[in-house]
């Protein structure tokens, strides 16, 4: 496909000087992208002819302009025909870059992390956490680490990146600060991120890492079963902080919302399904995505039970919820006195909810949808351990029917076939994986 460029010129009136002489800005479209720069010159308004983007009259100083803004048209078609001719694949950033005067081989790893760190700044709040930023910035330290450990250098040009240099980067990660495999998975994710986003910018001709594979390791779910659920939810609690904590952990544990969406809530999030039952809509802080849970008769009974507590009549939210430290802190306590061995925070009572409603046979599909994730994928990924585990659970029920005799085994009927219908999804699941 014939890629489309245009070249024009345009008064940029919001930076009208004090003696109202307005810049020339040059603007380049290239396949409906485009940049704008300034030419370094000045007019009045009056002077400029905005149909032919020139400068009127047949003065000197007119000409001069025009003869500049002619010259730049030029130039910029110069570095399109000679990118085309060099067989180089470019794009808006790379016609920029050149103009410019820089050397795309130049742009340096750090400089263009750099970039990416002041992009995500100007969108905090919107597209990005402060926290994710810092994560980010994070990264960017130990690439900066590593450079001069590995290379005596204070950066690399991208183009001296290949699979080598992320092999050794996961190396020094490991050796120097212990990482664990995720966190170099994190590292990893971050660092790969910006580089696809300097090949975007035509900093880059392709992927550096082509043969480089890391995966995030799969870890055990930790989540409460029906009967830890239990005991914590019978506790007789006579510490008032406790008391609140234990129901909001249990509130999540029959919604499945995560420590962000709970501490949010308000009123106005509730509302009549389709059912005619109450459900709640929520924004996933995570991902931005909205999504809705139904409100289950025990997470009802908890939204009244704390209807007219202070913290929630001044805030005007659902749950009086402390901050996300106390919350776990306390959590600790009660894990104590239910006797609970493994370390209790918010977070379980997440899992909780979706390793529940995988042992109840609820579709994959449904769950993610109920966790609010962003793809079925993410859902799989997350719970992959939990669906082996009850897939093994499920067999063993199975062996349990079965009778042996000559060493050879038969099978009689079974009482329940869900448990062989949980088998086949769990098989199922495990081929689409393989």
């Amino acid at each position: 496909m014939e890629s489309k460029i245009k070249v024009s010129f345009w008064l940029n009136k919001s930076k009208k000087n004090s003696s109202k002489q307005v810049p020339i800005y040059l603007r380049v479209v290239h396949n409906y992208v485009f940049f704008t720069k300034s030419t370094g010159l000045m007019i009045k308004e009056s002077e400029w002819d905005k149909k032919a983007h020139r400068v009127k009259g047949n003065s000197n100083d007119a000409s001069i302009a025009n003869n500049k803004l002619e010259g730049i048209r030029m130039k910029v078609h110069q570095i399109i025909t000679q990118l085309t001719v060099l067989g180089k694949p470019f794009n808006i950033h790379t016609i920029k870059t050149t103009l410019d005067g820089k050397s795309l081989g130049q742009v340096t790893v750090l400089k263009a992390y750099d970039e990416h760190l002041k992009f995500m700044k100007r969108l905090i709040g919107k597209d990005y956490e402060q926290t994710t930023i810092i994560k980010y910035a994070n990264t960017r330290l130990r690439v900066q680490q590593f450079i001069k450990y590995k290379f005596k250098r204070g950066d690399l040009f991208l183009y001296e990146l290949n699979d080598q240099f992320m092999n050794e980067f996961e190396t020094f990660l490991k050796e120097k600060f212990d990482n664990s495999k995720a966190t170099c998975y994190k590292h990893y994710q971050r660092f790969t991120l910006v580089i696809r986003k300097s090949i975007q910018k035509g900093y880059l001709d392709k992927y550096p890492f082509p043969d480089y594979k890391i995966r995030m390791p799969r870890k055990r779910i930790e989540y409460l079963d029906r009967d830890e659920l239990n005991r914590i939810e019978a506790l007789e609690i006579t510490i008032t902080r406790l008391e609140v904590v234990r129901d909001i952990f249990v509130f999540c544990c029959y919604t499945g919302l995560a420590y962000a969406e709970v501490h949010a809530l308000k009123p106005e999030d509730i509302f009549i399904g389709m059912d005619d039952e109450k459900w709640i809509r929520v924004m996933r802080k995570k991902t931005k995505k909205e999504y809705t849970v139904p409100l289950l008769p025990k997470a009802l009974q908890l939204i009244e039970k704390y209807k007219n507590h202070p913290r929630v009549v001044k805030n005007g939210v659902l749950l009086p919820v402390n901050s996300n430290v106390k919350m776990n802190a306390y959590l600790k306590e009660i894990a104590d006195l239910a006797g609970i061995h493994q370390n209790l925070t918010v977070h379980i009572a997440r899992k909780t909810y979706a390793c529940t409603m995988l042992a109840s046979g609820v579709n994959i599909g449904v769950i993610s949808k109920l966790l609010g994730h962003s793809s079925i994928q993410v859902t799989l990924d997350s719970y992959a351990s939990v669906m082996d585990e009850l897939m093994m659970n499920n067999v063993r029920m199975i062996r349990e029917k079965f009778v042996s005799e000559d060493d050879e085994f038969q099978m009689y009927e079974l009482k329940d076939n869900s448990a062989v219908n949980k088998i086949v999804k769990a098989v199922n699941w495990k081929e689409s994986k393989n």
